[in-house]
């Protein structure tokens, strides 16, 4: 229920100020921490090191490339602070699906209802597609 909130405080921020505020990220760094110390005892360290680590070494690239913000990586980093390491993967590719439906929903909309066809690229919040990823992988939840 804490990644839950933090997701949905990070949606809103990112929609609001067009970013994901640190101490957002540090707040759900730390709580997933504790949880996993309190879950697993001090082998949840080093669960926790890896899993929000996997994130940053794999989409770094996107970051450079400017397909990614910093902030929707390190929100994907709190995600794995808190979810196994399959769990992790599996939002990550979810996310990047409902990113890719998000993106051509309003790439489409831009083109046809607002006949700007000459966008090249097409910014979306992917903090929204981060929690339609959690929420498919971690609550079953069925899109559409």
């Amino acid at each position: 229920m804490t990644l839950s909130v933090l997701l949905l405080a990070a949606v809103f921020m990112d929609f609001r100020e067009q970013r994901i505020s640190n101490r957002l990220i540090a707040f759900g760094l730390f709580s997933g921490l504790i949880l996993r110390i309190v879950g697993e005892g001090s082998i949840g360290i080093v669960h926790f090191m890896v899993n929000i680590s996997i994130p940053v070494i794999l989409l770094f690239l996107l970051f450079q490339l400017r397909a990614l913000g910093a902030g929707d990586i390190k929100l994907f980093s709190v995600v794995g602070g808190f979810l196994m390491m399959e769990q992790l993967f599996a939002v990550m590719l979810a996310s990047f699906f409902a990113g890719a439906v998000i993106g051509l929903g309003k790439k489409l909309y831009r083109k046809f209802l607002l006949g700007k066809e000459n966008e090249t690229r097409t910014l979306i919040h992917f903090s929204l597609a981060i929690l339609i990823g959690y929420a498919v992988v971690v609550w079953g939840c069925a899109i559409g």
